[in-house]
C-alpha cells in the first residue's frame, strides 16, 4: 500500500461522508461558498504529507497541475478563510464523523466477530514543559510525564471505533463515557445493533461508572482487574460487600467474570490496544509528535483525529487489497 492508494481512499470517503450529510445542518456553511468537507480534505493532505497549511497554499501557487492531481476545485478557499474554517465546530465534527464512517467501513468487511471484544486504554503524548505551556504534569505506569493522554478504544483486529484527548492530569474516570459513546455509534452504523461482548480494560478503569456505562452504551460485559484485592477475613469485609451490593451492583456483578479462566484468556486481548498505540506513534503517523504551533488539546485534537482516520483509512485499504490489515510502514512515500 502507497500513499496514492490512501489518498483514493480518502477522497471516496469524504465523497460518501459528504452525500450522506449533506442536509445535515452541523455541516451548514453558515454562508461560507465552500464546504466544510473541503477544508477537512485539505487538512487531511497536510497532515498525511507532513506540511503546515501555509506550505500547502505555497505549493499551490508553485506546482503547476498540483490542484488537478489532488482532485481539488478550480476555485479553492483562501488561506485565511481555511484557518478561520479550522477553528469551528463543524470542522471537529465533520473529523468524527469520517473517524466513524472509516471504522464502520472496516468493520462490515471484517464481520461482527471483530468488536466481540473492544479494548480500552491511554497512552501519554510527552511535551517539554519549557515550551509547552498548555500541556499538564500527569502519571501512568511508567511514572510521572509532562504533556497528553490520548484515549482509544479499538476492535480485536485493531480497527479504532474512538480517540479522544486530554491534558495528562485527567484520569480514566473523565474519559470513559466519552469513549464508549463514540464506539457505541461506531459499531450501530456498521451493524444496526451491539454484538458486543466484553470490554477490556486495565485498572485504571476499575470504577462502577465504567462498568455501568459498559452495560448502558454497549450492552457489554467488563473485564478489568481490581485496583485492590479485600481481605474476606477483615472486620469491615461485610460492611464493605453490603456497600458493593447497593453502590456498585454491575462492578459487583463484572468482577465475578476476573476468577474464571476463559475471561482472564479474553483479557489477554488487551494487547491489542498497546500494539494499536505503538504503532501510531511509529513512523509514518507519529501521533506524538506535537507541532510547535499545534500545543494546547483544541489545537492538537484535530491532528490527533486527522492521524487516527488516515490509519483506519489504511485499514480499508488493505482490507479491499487482501493484505495484511495492520501493514501500513508504507503509508507516506
Amino acid at each position: 500500500m502507497g500513499p496514492t492508494e490512501l489518498w483514493i481512499m480518502v477522497s471516496k470517503t469524504l465523497k460518501s461522508v459528504s452525500r450522506k450529510r449533506y442536509s445535515d445542518p452541523r455541516f451548514d456553511g453558515q454562508g461560507c461558498d465552500y464546504s466544510i468537507w473541503l477544508v477537512i480534505r485539505i487538512f487531511l493532505l497536510c497532515v498525511l504529507e507532513g506540511y503546515s497549511g501555509n506550505v500547502f497554499f505555497e505549493k499551490l501557487q508553485s506546482e503547476r497541475g498540483l490542484r488537478q492531481r489532488l482532485g481539488l476545485p478550480f476555485k479553492l478557499i483562501s488561506r485565511s478563510q481555511y484557518y478561520k474554517r479550522l477553528k469551528t465546530a463543524a470542522f471537529l465534527q465533520g473529523l468524527l464523523e469520517i473517524l466513524r464512517t472509516s471504522a464502520a467501513r472496516a468493520l462490515e468487511a471484517l464481520g461482527e466477530e471483530e468488536v466481540r471484544v473492544v479494548a480500552m486504554d491511554l497512552t501519554r503524548i510527552e511535551s517539554d514543559p519549557r515550551k509547552d505551556l498548555w500541556g499538564a504534569w500527569g502519571f501512568d505506569s511508567r511514572g510521572h510525564f509532562w504533556g497528553y493522554k490520548l484515549g482509544l478504544i479499538v476492535s480485536t483486529g485493531g480497527v479504532v471505533l474512538g480517540m479522544t484527548l486530554m491534558r495528562a492530569n485527567w484520569v480514566e474516570f473523565n474519559v470513559n463515557r466519552r469513549l464508549l459513546k463514540l464506539a457505541r455509534g461506531t459499531v450501530l452504523t456498521a451493524f444496526g445493533r451491539l454484538p458486543v461482548d466484553y470490554l477490556v480494560c486495565d485498572a485504571g478503569f476499575d470504577g462502577e461508572s465504567t462498568y455501568k456505562g459498559s452495560h448502558s452504551h454497549l450492552h457489554a460485559r467488563v473485564l478489568c482487574p481490581p485496583r485492590r484485592q479485600r481481605n474476606p477475613k477483615a472486620k469491615t469485609a461485610k460492611k464493605v460487600l453490603s456497600q458493593a451490593r447497593s453502590l456498585k451492583p454491575h462492578r459487583l456483578r463484572d468482577q465475578a467474570l476476573w476468577e474464571e479462566e476463559a475471561s482472564r484468556g479474553i483479557y489477554r486481548l488487551r494487547n491489542r490496544v498497546e500494539q494499536v498505540n505503538g504503532q501510531l506513534k511509529d513512523i509514518p503517523l507519529r501521533i506524538d509528535e506535537i507541532p510547535r504551533a499545534r500545543r494546547g488539546v483544541k489545537r492538537l485534537r484535530p491532528i490527533c483525529l486527522a492521524k487516527v482516520i488516515l490509519y483506519n483509512l489504511a485499514l480499508n485499504v488493505n482490507i479491499a487489497a487482501g493484505q495484511e490489515i495492520r501493514h501500513i510502514r508504507a503509508l507516506v512515500a
